[in-house]
């Protein structure tokens, strides 16, 4: 939801004053990618800290990311630029799908499936493969059975999507599908061939994620205003003019020539006047930390359960070769599923797994976020063309990042978008990601 494509984009005058809403990923890489530019920035974050969905903090003397992040992108600019800001390792992928009390492949492999299950799980899959409809894809569910037929959509798809987002299959949109299942089919999921199947990723030496947010931060011209959350928007003759905000427990006011939001689509939609109807999935957050050494030797896994509230669980240490030994491990579990008592859900899958004991627990820490995830409702995408219709009525409006512009996108697509938002205001020339 790129809105300055709609106007055509302007050079903008020297000393534009330029509001920033937010102060995740999306946020801060404008900020530096127009200091980079030689432009003054007021950026404005309702948080008392930096980092949105991507910050981490330490907790138990372990770096604890917000679920887990790995960098993984075949834009070499991107990464170049991520270089350029802070050290990174590159890490050997070792991840895992626990399901049915069993660990298996990740991504999934369908032959595995066949020789570790019973007999009639493996006649399923490949039954189901060698009999795929040939279905109208207008669902999630429809794209599943086509590509991968009745047998691994039962046992894999429809359960953990249902899980993910709360609804069946048949009620999410295919756009989801096609940017997800990034594989054609069975045969490309057996030659391990697409984006899905990454052998290493790369991971900050130090720090965690925040490490790229305090690096990006640094170097911002301007000022990034903490705990100063966007109250409204002066509107007039098609523009913004002015940005309201609360500091301090006092109203305030900015003009502003133009604005980078990087705030939900929903959110800015009421600052505008409309409710959307777009929706974001709440994940619940549950940090274990555990008096074992090491828990798995993976750095992530996912639960392909439909009956296990987790989604995925990272174990952070495994990020953070550099950390001294220690006698303990923190686990961070990603709920998704509606539940009252996360926590408790967490440990009896845990448990159930035989990853932990409840006498291993040393501590306990739960974290919310409401948007976690952009839902693709079939139909998702009348209302997303109604968003872009809003924030294109206002010519100096630019919306960056994944929650502004509706997209299920990683921290480096992220840093993308507002480099190509920006190239297309500015001009290539002006624009440039540092290598």
């Amino acid at each position: 939801m790129n809105i300055d494509t709609l106007h055509g984009g302007d050079s903008g005058a020297a000393n534009e004053r330029i509001a920033i809403l937010g102060a995740g990923a999306s946020g801060l890489a404008l900020g530096w990618l127009l200091s980079q530019a030689g432009k003054q920035v007021t950026v404005f974050e309702a948080a008392p800290r930096i980092g949105g969905l991507a910050r981490t903090f330490d907790w138990r003397g372990i770096p604890c990311d917000i679920a887990p992040h790995r960098l993984h992108t075949s834009d070499l600019e991107v990464l170049s630029a991520v270089q350029a800001l802070v050290p990174l390792r590159e890490h050997r992928r070792v991840s895992r799908i626990l399901m049915r009390d069993k660990q298996i492949q990740d991504p999934i492999n369908p032959i595995e499936l066949m020789l570790r299950f019973p007999p009639r799980t493996a006649f399923a899959l490949v039954w189901g493969f060698l009999n795929r409809p040939k279905l109208p894809e207008t669902s999630f569910e429809s794209l599943a059975l086509n590509r991968y037929g009745r047998g691994l959509y039962d046992f894999f798809f429809e359960p953990y999507t249902k899980k993910m987002f709360g609804v069946p299959p048949a009620e999410i949109s295919v756009t989801w599908g096609r940017e997800k299942l990034r594989s054609s089919g069975l045969l490309d999921v057996l030659k391990r061939q697409s984006k899905t199947f990454f052998s290493t990723f790369w991971y900050p030496e130090r720090g965690g994620y925040q490490a790229i947010l305090d690096a990006m931060q640094a170097q911002i011209r301007g000022e990034v205003l903490l705990g100063a959350p966007v109250t409204g928007l002066e509107l007039g003759d098609g523009r913004i003019t002015a940005v309201h905000y609360r500091r301090d427990g006092a109203a305030q006011r900015f003009d502003c020539d133009r604005v980078f939001s990087t705030l939900p689509a929903t959110v800015l939609g009421r600052m505008l006047g409309a409710e959307l109807k777009l929706r974001f999935k709440r994940i619940q957050l549950v940090y274990l930390d555990i008096a074992k050494p090491e828990v798995m030797p993976y750095q992530w896994v996912y639960f392909g359960d439909g009956d296990v509230v987790i989604n995925r669980m990272a174990e952070f240490k495994h990020f953070h070769p550099h950390l001294p030994p220690c006698d303990h491990s923190v686990l961070c579990a990603e709920v998704t599923m509606d539940s009252d008592h996360a926590e408790a859900d967490v440990i009896a899958a845990l448990t159930r797994y035989g990853l932990i004991r409840r006498e291993d627990i040393l501590d306990s820490l739960v974290l919310e976020e409401g948007c976690g995830y952009p839902v693709y409702d079939r139909g998702f995408e009348a209302a997303r063309d109604q968003a872009q219709a809003l924030f294109g009525r206002y010519a100096n409006l630019h919306c960056v990042g994944r929650n502004a512009e509706f997209r299920h996108i990683e921290t480096d697509e992220d840093i993308a978008s507002a480099a190509d938002c920006l190239r297309r205001i500015y001009g290539t020339e002006t624009v440039r990601l540092p290598a």
